[in-house]
C-alpha cells in the first residue's frame, strides 16, 4: 500500500437532504491532509437529496462524485454501486445520518494501514435499534453463525482494502449483502469500538418489509440452513405419506376394512 494512500468514502443516501451537508463538511475537514474522494449515491430519494448532492459537487468538484440511481434499490445495492466507482487505495463506507463519528477517521486509517488489514469494522458501543429490528438481527446472527462464527459482526461503518473491494464488486450474484460478500473473500476481519452519535434523521428509512427482505437475503447468502430446513421438511412429509399409504394398504388387504376404491384413491394421492 502507498505511504500516502488515497481514501474513497462511499455514502449511500436516501431522504438525506437535512443531514448530508453536515456529514460531507465534517468529512472534508477531517480528511483535509489526505488525498480523498467522496462518492454520494442517491438511492432515488423523493425529497431534495439529489439537489443537495449537485450543490456539494459544484462546491467541491475535486472531491465529490454524485450518482443518482434510476429507482430505489436499497442501501446494500447503493453501497455496492459506490464501491464499483471507487479509485482509492482505502475504501470507507458510512451512513448518511451523521451517526458515525468520522472525526476518528485519521486514527482509524492509521490503525488500518499499520496492520495491513483487509477489513476493519467500526462498531458502536451500543445499538439503538427498534424491538423488531433487534429480533430480526438476533435471528440472523444466531442462524448465520451456525456455519460461520465471524458472521453477524459487521457494521455499515467499514474500512476496506482496495483488493477486497475489487473482489466484492466482481462477485457473480444478484443478491447483494455487503457484509456477507466480505466473508466470501476474507477471514481477516477486525473491529474497533467507539461511541456513535444520535442520528440526524427523525426516523429510520428502513421499513419493516425492507428489514425482513434484507434478513432473508442475508440468510440465503450466508448459510445453507434454509436448504437444510426445506430438505428436512420434505423428508418428513414424504415419510409420513409413505407410512400413511402402507397403513391403508394393510387396512384393505389384511383387515378388509376399507371402502371400495377408497384405498386406491388415497395411495395414488400420496
Amino acid at each position: 500500500m502507498s505511504i500516502h494512500p488515497k481514501i474513497s468514502v462511499v455514502i449511500p443516501l436516501y431522504h438525506s437532504e437535512t443531514c448530508i451537508e453536515t456529514v460531507v463538511h465534517e468529512l472534508i475537514t477531517t480528511l483535509i491532509s489526505f488525498q480523498f474522494e467522496i462518492i454520494l449515491i442517491d438511492d432515488n430519494s423523493k425529497d431534495k437529496t439529489w439537489e443537495k448532492v449537485v450543490e456539494l459537487k459544484n462546491h467541491y468538484p475535486q472531491h465529490i462524485k454524485g450518482i443518482r440511481l434510476s429507482r430505489n434499490y436499497g442501501q446494500q445495492k447503493a453501497t455496492f454501486c459506490g464501491l464499483s466507482r471507487c479509485s482509492g487505495d482505502i475504501v470507507i463506507t458510512i451512513d448518511d445520518d451523521g451517526s458515525h463519528p468520522v472525526h476518528h477517521l485519521p486514527e482509524i486509517i492509521k490503525k488500518f494501514t499499520t496492520n495491513n488489514f483487509d477489513i476493519l469494522y467500526v462498531t458502536p458501543e451500543k445499538y439503538n435499534y427498534s424491538l423488531y429490528r433487534k429480533i430480526l438481527s438476533n435471528i440472523y446472527k444466531s442462524v448465520s453463525r451456525y456455519e460461520n462464527p465471524n458472521a453477524g459482526k459487521g457494521s455499515s461503518f467499514r474500512v476496506l482494502s482496495k483488493k477486497l473491494v475489487d473482489s466484492i464488486i466482481q462477485h457473480p450474484s444478484h443478491l447483494i449483502v455487503i457484509d456477507e460478500l466480505i466473508l466470501w473473500y476474507t477471514r481477516d476481519i477486525q473491529s474497533v469500538t467507539i461511541p456513535y452519535r444520535p442520528s440526524q434523521k427523525n426516523k429510520s428509512t428502513y421499513s419493516y418489509s425492507r428489514l425482513f427482505l434484507l434478513s432473508k437475503n442475508t440468510l440465503m447468502i450466508s448459510t445453507t440452513m434454509p436448504l437444510i430446513l426445506v430438505k428436512s421438511i420434505g423428508f418428513i412429509v414424504a415419510s409420513m405419506s409413505f407410512i400413511t399409504g402402507i397403513y391403508y394398504l394393510i387396512k384393505k388387504f389384511v383387515f378388509h376394512h376399507a371402502e371400495k376404491g377408497y384405498t386406491s384413491i388415497i395411495v395414488s394421492i400420496l
